[in-house]
């Protein structure tokens, strides 16, 4: 008597369980959240929750405070920073040499070399650079990819930095593409809390 080959059914219904899994799983909840920063008068995606620094710093116009948001994990560094500049040192200066210091201090932090640096434009009016450039951040090969603005008398900076082949090109474009600058009605509809040590 010749035997029925066995039944594929649980096979098949297994593959379909596995498929419905990772369907929920990509449906499901993302870490990158929408961070506006109405002080700032930006929005960008954030991986988690930001954390928030100021600490002063000295511009070829003079002192300064530096406000960053930073989400920083084993694998990847992004962050979000702004700063004003004195208004007469603005006008004094050509935007692509304010723009070029800061870049260069990126790739010193790095301890790097530059690998590619272009003029861009924020939302078609503001003058800004990307750049890329390669190096080491404790002893381990780095790979940094940023935006720099000047918007009036602001800068602002849009950082990623990671460890090399860890985080996909397509992850760090969504974020850098993500930034954009907040008309005061918008700014106004969501507020972070009180920054550490503010009252």
């Amino acid at each position: 008597m010749n035997r029925l080959p066995a039944p594929r059914a649980p096979r098949h219904f297994a593959l379909i369980a596995l498929c419905l899994a990772l369907l929920s799983a990509c449906g499901g909840s993302s870490e990158w959240q929408e961070l506006t920063i109405s002080e700032g008068g930006f929005s960008v995606l954030m991986r988690g929750q930001a954390r928030y620094a100021r600490q002063p710093v000295d511009t070829p116009g003079g002192k300064t405070s530096a406000h960053l948001y930073s989400s920083d994990r084993p694998d990847a560094f992004f962050a979000v920073g702004y700063s004003d500049y004195p208004l007469a040192f603005v006008l004094a200066s050509r935007p692509e040499d304010l723009l070029n210091g800061v870049r260069d201090t990126w790739i010193r932090r790095i301890e790097g070399k530059l690998l590619v640096s272009s003029p861009v434009k924020l939302q078609g009016q503001y003058s800004g650079i990307e750049f890329m450039g390669e190096g080491a951040v404790k002893g381990e090969s780095a790979f940094l990819h940023a935006r720099v603005f000047l918007v009036d008398q602001r800068l602002y900076q849009v950082i990623s930095m990671a460890r090399k082949n860890q985080i996909s090109q397509g992850v760090i474009n969504r974020y850098l593409n993500s930034f954009r600058i907040v008309p005061a009605s918008e700014s106004g509809m969501i507020q972070l809390g009180p920054q550490p040590g503010e009252k």
